[in-house]
C-alpha cells in the first residue's frame, strides 16, 4: 500500500503543493528579496478595442485586444476593506472599477504580495456577487498572477491560518454524491435533499452559517454529480437485485424523478455549477439537483458504496479493475466530472455497511464455499470482501495532495458520536456487529428513529475514513439516525470549506 503522508504544518520543507511556485532544490521557498510595500492609492487608463495596460506601482491589468469593444476608463483603487474572516490578507483589498464591467477575453492581473508563497492566491469576488474564490494562480516571487473575465474587488492571500494550511486554495470542488437506492431509504432520501439548497448557497458564497457574512473560500466553479449504491452481484440472481451483473455500475445517474414536480426525465450526467456568472441561480441549481438526487428505492439490497464511488471515478487506465474484468468510468461514461486542480468531496448515504465484494461467488444462494443465510454473508465472511485499503489507496491516487480529498459518510452511526474519534466510534458496544438476537436474519442495529426505521453499524465506512484522514484528507462520518441532517450537513460543509481553502486534515 503506497500512501503520501503530509505533514505540512510540521515542515517548511514539506512539497504539500500542486502549485505554480519557483521551489528551491530542497523543496524550500527560494529567498526572492523583501516583501513589496502595501500598494496604495488610485490609477485608471482609457483602454479601447486594440487593448492596453493599467499599473499601480507594482501591480498590472493587462487587457488584450478584443477585451473591450468601445473606449473604456478602468480604474483600480487600493482600500482598507477587510477580507472575510476566515481569509489571510497578503496584500490591501483592491477596487477595479466601473465594477460589474466584463470582458470580451480575459483579462490577466498580476498584484504583489507580502505572504508566504506556498499558499498565495489570488482572490476575486464573483460576478455580480459578494463572495470572494480563490482564482488558478501563478506564483513569481512577491508577484501573483491570476485570468479573469470581470471587475469586482480582489486582493492576494491565503484561505488558511497558520499551521493549518497545507497547500494553495482552490476555487474548483467536484462532489460525488452515493446515495443508498435500496428499499428502506426513502425517507432517508428526503432528508438528504432537503439540505441540498442550503449546501449549494454555503459553497457558492463560503457562508457557512447563513447569518450574510462569508466565512471561508467560496467554490467558483461545481460540478455535482450522484452514484447508487447498486453495483450489481456479479451475474447470480438475488432478490431484490434486478439487474445482476453491473446494477447501476458507478455509472453517473441521469434519470430524473419525475414524481416530483419541476423535474424533466433526463438531466447531464453531472451538473456545473458557474457560480462567478452574473445569472447563476442557487435555487435552480440546487432544484435541479435534487431531482437527480431522488434516485428512489428499487436498488439491490446488498449495497456497494464504496465500490460504486471508486469506479465511477477511477480512470480506464488504471491498474485498478472491478467485476469480471471491467474498468473504471472516470474518463469513459463519467468523463468531465473530475477536474485535476479541484478538491474531490465524495458523500456516502447509506443505512447499511458496505458489501463491495470481491469474490461475486458471495451472491451465490447455492455457493457451497459461502453458506449459510444469503442476509448475513457480508458480515459472515468479510474475506470476500474487498479490503477497505483499496478505497483509500484508489481514491488518494486521483490527486497530488491528499487534502485535495474529502470523504464523509451519512451513515449508521449513533447520533451521539458524531464529532467523536474514529477510534472511539469503531470502539463503541452499539457499533459491534453481531446477528440480531430477535432477527438471527439480520446485524443488530446501531440506531433507530421511530418511524423511520432503522441503521446497521457502518465499520467498514469508519475504517476508510479513519485510514483516509490517517493519510491527509480530510474525513466526516454523521449519522443518517435522525430526522434533520442538518448537523451533519454542518460537518461536511467544514470539511469541504477547509479543503477548498488549502487546510491540511480536518479539526
Amino acid at each position: 500500500m503506497t500512501r503520501r503522508i503530509l505533514f505540512c504544518a510540521l515542515s517548511l520543507l514539506a512539497a504539500c503543493t500542486n502549485s505554480h511556485i519557483n521551489d528551491g532544490a530542497d523543496g524550500s521557498v527560494p529567498d526572492v528579496g523583501p516583501p513589496p510595500a502595501p500598494l496604495t492609492g488610485s490609477a485608471s487608463a482609457l483602454i479601447d478595442g486594440s487593448g492596453g495596460e493599467l499599473s499601480l506601482s507594482g501591480l498590472r491589468v493587462e487587457i488584450p485586444a478584443g477585451a473591450l469593444s468601445e473606449p473604456t476608463m478602468v480604474t483600480v483603487t487600493a482600500t482598507d476593506d477587510a477580507a472575510p474572516s476566515g481569509l489571510t490578507l497578503y496584500s490591501r483589498v483592491l477596487r477595479f472599477a466601473p465594477e460589474g464591467l466584463r470582458f470580451a477575453r480575459p483579462i490577466r492581473v498580476t498584484i504583489p504580495f507580502a505572504g508566504d508563497a506556498r499558499y498565495a492566491s489570488v482572490y476575486w469576488t464573483t460576478e455580480g456577487g459578494q463572495a470572494f474564490s480563490a482564482l488558478p494562480t501563478a506564483i513569481d516571487g512577491h508577484d501573483a498572477s491570476a485570468e479573469t473575465s470581470h471587475f469586482s474587488r480582489a486582493f492576494v492571500g491565503a484561505g488558511c491560518q497558520g499551521d493549518a494550511c497545507c497547500t494553495r486554495a482552490t476555487g474548483e470542488l467536484d462532489v460525488l454524491f452515493m446515495v443508498d437506492n435500496s428499499n428502506s431509504m426513502s425517507e432517508e432520501q428526503a432528508s438528504l435533499v432537503a439540505e441540498l439548497p442550503r449546501m449549494a448557497q454555503a459553497l457558492a458564497t463560503g457562508d457557512l452559517d447563513g447569518d450574510g457574512v462569508q466565512d471561508v473560500s467560496a467554490a467558483r466553479s461545481i460540478h455535482v454529480g450522484v452514484v447508487s449504491s447498486d453495483m450489481g452481484t456479479g451475474g447470480y440472481l438475488v432478490p431484490t437485485c434486478t439487474e445482476s451483473n453491473f446494477g447501476d455500475d458507478g455509472v453517473l445517474q441521469t434519470r430524473g424523478n419525475t414524481g416530483i414536480a419541476g423535474c424533466v426525465p433526463s438531466y447531464p450526467s453531472f451538473l456545473a455549477w458557474d457560480t462567478d456568472a452574473a445569472d447563476f441561480d442557487v435555487s435552480a441549481s440546487a432544484a435541479d439537483f435534487t431531482c437527480m438526487a431522488s434516485i428512489g428505492t428499487g436498488g439491490c439490497g446488498f449495497e456497494q458504496p464504496l465500490a460504486a464511488t471508486l469506479k465511477a471515478v477511477t480512470p480506464s487506465s488504471s491498474p485498478l479493475t472491478f467485476t469480471m474484468g471491467t474498468r473504471g468510468h472516470g474518463d469513459l461514461e463519467n468523463t468531465g466530472f473530475l477536474r485535476p486542480g479541484a478538491t474531490l468531496a465524495v458523500i456516502l448515504m447509506t443505512d447499511e455497511d458496505d458489501c463491495s465484494a470481491a469474490d461475486p461467488d458471495l451472491f451465490d444462494q447455492s455457493s457451497a464455499r459461502y453458506a449459510g443465510d444469503l442476509n448475513l454473508r457480508c458480515f459472515e465472511y468479510p474475506e470476500a470482501l474487498q479490503s477497505t485499503d483499496r478505497y483509500v489507496d484508489g481514491l488518494l491516487a486521483l490527486k497530488d495532495d491528499p487534502s485535495r480529498v474529502v470523504f464523509a459518510t451519512i451513515s449508521g452511526v449513533p447520533t451521539d458520536l458524531e464529532g467523536a474519534s474514529f477510534t472511539d466510534v469503531l470502539a463503541d458496544p452499539r457499533m459491534q456487529q453481531a446477528p440480531d438476537p430477535s432477527m438471527p436474519s439480520r446485524l443488530t442495529p446501531s440506531c433507530s428513529v421511530p418511524g423511520r426505521g432503522i441503521a446497521f453499524p457502518p465499520v467498514r465506512l469508519v475504517q476508510t475514513a479513519r485510514s483516509l484522514r490517517r493519510a491527509g484528507a480530510s474525513a466526516y462520518v454523521g449519522s443518517i439516525c435522525q430526522a434533520d441532517f442538518s448537523s451533519v450537513v454542518e460537518g461536511i460543509l467544514e470539511h469541504t470549506a477547509r479543503s477548498l481553502g488549502g487546510s491540511c486534515g480536518a479539526p
